[in-house]
């Protein structure tokens, strides 16, 4: 009898706890119609009005406050259907394929017959010290906003209030996006090179170039602060196209609105939609195909920002011998907070070489003694 009673005992008491357990569930689960903890924090937000709903990203009337580029998230967050897409997209080109078209082999007979030998002879750059270089700005950059957030890559610190929405950004796009929304697309940079660099004179016939941007469900504003800054900050004359590659997004953002978008700039910036996912290697040998006008390719990522005079240095050593490849120094851009600082590693003035270890991971490796013994000047391009 005392056996039964304990196992009764037992049995009522794991069946509280999973009663419980369910009636716990039940609470914390949303209904349909309750509204989100960021709709709620946006209310609480509207309320108080501490950023006024007007246009661009300027400051209103006594306000300190910016308004981000897009609402983030109801706007950033929306999906489409890509199945369907891909079904428009077959039909219309199996239409133009049937009214006939250039077969693979002729169009690659047409790329062998235009790479001619490289003829014309460019001068060597020369470093004038004390002589500001010809590819120099002669006025500061203007800044996107003034006094704006972000603004010379000074670091934008939100408060606790934006915590959760911030957190829902970094998850979705491995980025604060709430504070990208909130720095101009035009924003000006800190110039963090060395002083001897100012003074570098360029050859002014350099080749044009395709800068080539592939993007998989990127943030709005991260990738068109990436346009923005090539626009802003490279010689019209050397700028052929921007080429933007969409490996197969499924935000709705990046559809409709970057059509529309990109419409500002009237054919210098164009956008090819893959069909599927090819991933970032076969996407950018994409963008090359899909790249007509300039002399050089230049890749990007889709979230980075040029900076002051960065072509003439990147596309000098390709116009003298189009079998070179360069690479620039890579700057860091603080993913929260937006600042830019020198990448870490390296030498004393901050020279790498990348390389990988053993295990594949990427290491910047200090520039050696004899690499730059064979230098000139110690802001000379290295191998």
């Amino acid at each position: 009898m005392r056996l039964k009673i304990g196992f009764i005992l037992r049995s009522l008491l794991v069946v509280g706890s999973f009663l419980g357990l369910v009636v716990l569930w039940s609470s914390l689960t949303p209904r349909p119609d309750d509204p989100s903890p960021l709709s709620r924090m946006r209310e609480d937000r509207d309320v108080n009005d501490p950023m006024p709903n007007r246009g661009g990203n300027g400051l209103a009337p006594g306000e300190d406050r910016f308004k981000p580029v897009v609402p983030w998230p109801h706007v950033e967050g929306v999906e489409v259907d890509l199945e369907s897409i891909r079904r428009k997209n077959k039909a219309k080109n199996e239409q133009e394929r049937h009214a006939g078209g250039d077969s693979q082999k002729d169009i690659m007979q047409r790329q062998y017959l235009t790479f001619k030998p490289q003829t014309f002879t460019y001068r060597d750059p020369v470093l004038r010290p004390g002589i500001l270089g010809n590819f120099e700005p002669k006025e500061p950059e203007p800044p996107g906003v003034v006094g704006g957030p972000g603004e010379k890559a000074k670091p934008l610190v939100l408060g606790p209030e934006f915590k959760h929405a911030i957190q829902a950004s970094i998850k979705e796009f491995g980025f604060n996006m709430v504070a990208s929304d909130m720095i101009s697309l035009d924003r000006s940079v800190n110039d963090l090179r060395q002083e001897e660099c100012k003074y570098w004179h360029y050859d002014e016939n350099l080749l044009t170039s395709s800068v080539v941007i592939v993007f998989h469900n990127e943030g709005w504003s991260t990738l068109m602060r990436t346009v923005h800054s090539v626009i802003k900050r490279t010689p019209r004359k050397y700028l052929a196209e921007i080429v933007l590659i969409d490996d197969f997004s499924n935000k709705e953002h990046l559809k409709e609105k970057l059509d529309e978008y990109i419409k500002l700039w009237n054919g210098l910036v164009k956008v090819f939609r893959n069909e599927r996912r090819e991933g970032l290697i076969q996407a950018r040998s994409i963008g090359a195909q899909k790249a007509k006008l300039g002399q050089v390719l230049i890749y990007l990522d889709a979230h980075c920002e040029v900076a002051v005079n960065w072509y003439a240095p990147l596309v000098a050593p390709i116009s003298k011998d189009r079998t070179t490849c360069t690479v620039p120094l890579i700057d860091y851009i603080d993913g929260n907070d937006y600042s830019i600082e020198p990448q870490q590693g390296g030498d004393e003035d901050g020279f790498a070489r990348g390389a990988w270890d053993w295990s594949l991971l990427w290491k910047r490796i200090p520039l050696s003694h004899k690499e730059k013994a064979k230098r000139k000047h110690k802001t000379e391009p290295y191998r």
